[in-house]
């Protein structure tokens, strides 16, 4: 029975139960923000996430060209990097995308992708 289900896990530590694909350590920029937020809060993103994520989106061939040269560009800088990786910062793309209201990938969203990626990779070491 083919599934989609999508899990969105806060957690103090790595969770044992459920793995994640994505791991995004929480560094508050202020403390306050380290409350967790409400029910209602959590809803509506989730909502929203379900949202986005279902709206039609496309990758001009122009910008395909600089997110494949990128893509090898970061394999090459770390073989770590796989299939898995790619897939996921072209779902981050045409989240990002869509979230601002547009139906295919732009340079500027590709290249916050690359940084948000960046950003989390930093705070993972």
């Amino acid at each position: 029975m083919a599934t989609d289900v999508q899990l969105l896990i806060f957690s103090e530590g790595k969770s044992n139960i459920v793995p994640a694909d994505v791991i995004v350590p929480f560094q508050p920029s202020c403390l306050e923000s380290t409350e967790m937020p409400v029910a209602e809060a959590l809803e509506a993103w989730r909502w929203y996430l379900a949202t986005v994520r279902s709206l039609p989106h496309s990758i001009g061939s122009e910008i395909q060209k600089v997110v494949e040269d990128d893509l090898v560009a970061a394999r090459q800088m770390d073989r770590s990097l796989g299939s898995r990786d790619f897939s996921r910062w072209l779902t981050m793309a045409r989240l990002i995308s869509s979230s601002f209201g547009e139906t295919s990938l732009s340079k500027e969203h590709w290249e916050m992708v690359k940084e948000m990626e960046r950003l989390r990779r930093e705070r993972l070491k």
